[in-house]
């Protein structure tokens, strides 16, 4: 298969490094006197049996089809706040930590190229399957080391920075827009619920307003070309790889040993959304010099523009890469705040007032401006990813020996950073089971937020490789949130104890047929 030439790779592999050490970076001094002598070996860690623990995952067994922050929870229960998960067919173990010092002691001793390990799976194909295209420029979620480090170097600019974002307000409004027509065309006349598979139009909304960052164009799916062939093979390869990825690399699987149906399945889904992101690649290049051809003026602003003169490889695998990371979590998160919003009404009409103020009509549009002053929003989308954790936390391997929970673990050892686990737990966030916004507001007669304990909400991750779309995924749900609450009442009178699932990230476990009344004014 042709692959679209390299125009400028000079900048990834000879550019220069721009991450400085931090000096939250803990010096081998400081690493080497956490190593007292106090400290336990490391095989003393409490481990389960392999045998047992593979057999629990196994058909009849106990964790099967149990989502991870069931088995977590399980684990921590039986086995205490650390503890070994057996390596097995090719996997390495992996220590489990649900302790913040922990979590902080790996992080801050992690150095300016972390080192993740976990998805063995996308970086085989992307090192060996399809070399082709990918060579030396494997993507942010398979590269490592000084490789990793430049990449991240190279495109930070374009996604961290704020103004790469401006352009995006008014067709993100677009698709909002189109989201709420959808919304009132499928809704029952009489009852005013969406079908119970509305998580679909969830997921197509997200997948639309993502698309637009990864690949500069609107795909159509929410309502004009719903059957658009590329773009359904790009949505539903995007929602699969996850689900793969959690059997093949989190799961007991011997697909490093022999090739498994589930592995052929990863391949053939990760070669499918390649394909059809070269294709739609090369066709905006296509287009784009047809209108400079034309003498027609060009927006460079774009983060496809900007990606693409850094290079062509780097856009498309930052293309597929926003879409894998992006669409099944950020869908999951604007359910969960529609659930929270829901179940909370109180919250929900207090979220209305500041719209109301900074919206005040429906078709008012958001701007750079206009989003500045929305802090219960953003506290509402807080606390949702605080109720709702979406996964069991982060992977880091440890770039010096280290002590964690009083064992030594040594270098090279895979930790798994349970902090997602700790965001329903009483002794660090008080009324956990309560959904309250207020929790991330400063007190209006002190001026202070509350004190919450640190390296438990890390929803992106923390340090040099914490998620690199951050600002991405903010915008979309602030602006989807906004929105829809302006323009809708949203309830939910169905039973919601046990509203979702979590294998790598959370998913739904049960339907969701909200039902959206209009908001007169």
């Amino acid at each position: 298969m042709n692959t679209i030439k390299t125009a400028r790779s000079v900048a990834i592999s000879k550019g220069p490094i721009r991450f400085l050490r931090s000096s939250s970076v803990l010096t081998q001094t400081e690493v080497n006197a956490n190593l007292s002598g106090e400290a336990k070996p490391y095989d003393e860690i409490p481990r389960p049996n392999k045998l047992k623990f593979i057999r629990a995952f196994m058909p009849g067994g106990e964790f099967q089809n149990v989502s991870i922050t069931d088995y977590s929870s399980t684990m921590r229960k039986r086995y205490g706040d650390i503890f070994i998960m057996p390596g097995m067919f090719g996997r390495k173990d992996w220590v489990t930590t649900f302790n913040t010092k922990d979590i902080e002691t790996v992080f801050r001793n992690e150095g300016i190229w972390p080192h993740r390990e976990g998805l063995d799976s996308m970086v085989y194909f992307r090192q060996h399957v399809r070399q082709d295209v990918y060579g030396e420029v494997q993507g942010l979620v398979a590269a490592q080391g000084e490789t990793w480090g430049k990449l991240r170097s190279a495109i930070n600019p374009v996604f961290m920075q704020p103004r790469g974002l401006r352009m995006y307000y008014e067709p993100l409004s677009t698709i909002n827009n189109e989201f709420i027509e959808r919304i009132k065309e499928i809704r029952n006349p009489k009852t005013l619920e969406v079908p119970e598979d509305f998580t679909d139009e969830i997921s197509r909304c997200i997948f639309e307003s993502l698309a637009l960052v990864a690949f500069d164009r609107q795909m159509g799916l929410i309502r004009q070309n719903r059957d658009n062939p590329d773009a359904l093979t790009l949505f539903q390869t995007t929602r699969d790889i996850f689900r793969l990825t959690f059997k093949l690399d989190f799961q007991p699987s011997m697909w490093k040993v022999i090739s498994t149906p589930t592995y052929r399945k990863m391949k053939k889904t990760l070669n499918d959304s390649l394909n059809v992101a070269l294709k739609i690649l090369r066709e905006n290049q296509d287009a784009l010099e047809k209108r400079r051809q034309a003498g027609e003026k060009i927006n460079s602003n774009s983060m496809l523009e900007r990606l693409m003169e850094i290079d062509p490889k780097v856009a498309v695998i930052m293309g597929l890469d926003i879409l894998f990371a992006g669409v099944d979590a950020t869908s999951t998160l604007l359910s969960a705040v529609l659930l929270c919003l829901a179940k909370n009404p109180a919250k929900q009409l207090e979220l209305r007032k500041e719209l109301l103020r900074i919206m005040p009509t429906k078709d008012t549009l958001l701007n750079e401006e206009t989003m500045k002053d929305m802090p219960y929003l953003r506290a509402v989308i807080k606390e949702a990813l605080r109720y709702y954790p979406n996964g069991i936390g982060t992977l880091r391997s440890c770039q010096n020996d280290v002590t964690l929970s009083g064992y030594n673990v040594p270098k090279g050892t895979t930790v798994l950073l349970g902090s997602q686990v700790l965001l329903k737990d009483q002794t660090f966030y008080a009324e956990p089971e309560e959904f309250k916004p207020e929790r991330w507001l400063r007190d209006q007669e002190t001026g202070k937020k509350a004190q919450v304990s640190p390296f438990t909400f890390l929803p992106f991750g923390f340090g040099p490789r914490m998620c690199i779309g951050k600002r991405i995924v903010d915008l979309e749900m602030e602006t989807t949130v906004a929105k829809l609450i302006r323009n809708f009442h949203v309830e939910f009178n169905r039973d919601a104890s046990r509203p979702f699932k979590t294998m790598f990230v959370m998913e739904p476990a049960i339907p969701f047929p909200f039902k959206f009344t209009d908001i007169e004014n």
